[in-house]
């Protein structure tokens, strides 16, 4: 498949080398249009396998991931408004789907903390494979401290993305909640582990 998708390139390649040896042998007139039209083509090829690759779903992440029936998932709740969002009464995390399959926000609900960051790892629950480690621990930061024992809520101002898989692949995710303390003697450690349904936004 991988061969084929480069014929077109090798052969404009070979029409590009005859036109040179055309003008070599002094036939300067089809030598200059040989190598003008391969340079035409060329561009047109390319720009087409460009259009192509942009709307192509090349992304099989999540195409043979089975959701395991024997571990309890939850699925995220839409968000399309404030009056959305859901209350928990006990120390958890809930996920929000956002705007578009793939982005996500989530809600925290914490008790007693010192000062520091909340952030997530999320990973594919049959690999154990983390999913868009970099982006994911940047974009779900959330500045926390709670100096009371009453839950407190805390929310992600922004969203972040799955980009493993497509919009419709559902698969398993563990969803796993660091805090690093702003005291650089305490070491960062793991607050909250939560199951939920997710699938990767279509690029």
């Amino acid at each position: 498949m991988y061969v084929c998708s480069f014929l077109p390139f090798i052969f404009l390649v070979i029409t590009f080398i005859l036109g040179i040896i055309r003008i070599v042998k002094k036939d300067y007139l089809k030598g200059i249009l040989q190598i003008v039209s391969t340079g035409l083509l060329t561009v047109a090829t390319f720009g087409s396998f460009t259009f192509a690759l942009t709307f192509y779903p090349y992304d099989f992440f999540a195409e043979e991931l089975k959701i395991p029936k024997n571990i309890k998932f939850e699925k995220p709740l839409k968000l399309d408004d404030e009056k959305d969002r859901v209350y928990s009464h006990q120390q958890d995390v809930i996920l929000y789907d956002y705007f578009q399959p793939g982005l996500y926000k989530y809600d925290l609900f914490l008790h007693k903390i010192e000062k520091g960051r909340i952030y997530l790892k999320i990973f594919e629950i049959t690999k154990n494979q983390i999913l868009s480690e970099k982006s994911i621990k940047a974009k779900s930061q959330i500045e926390v401290e709670n100096k009371t024992d009453e839950l407190k809520r805390f929310e992600l101002k922004d969203n972040f993305t799955i980009y493993e898989g497509d919009w419709g692949q559902f698969y398993g995710s563990r969803i796993e909640v660091w805090f690093k303390p702003d005291d650089v003697n305490k070491s960062e450690r793991k607050l909250i582990t939560k199951n939920y349904i997710v699938q990767g936004w279509m690029r």
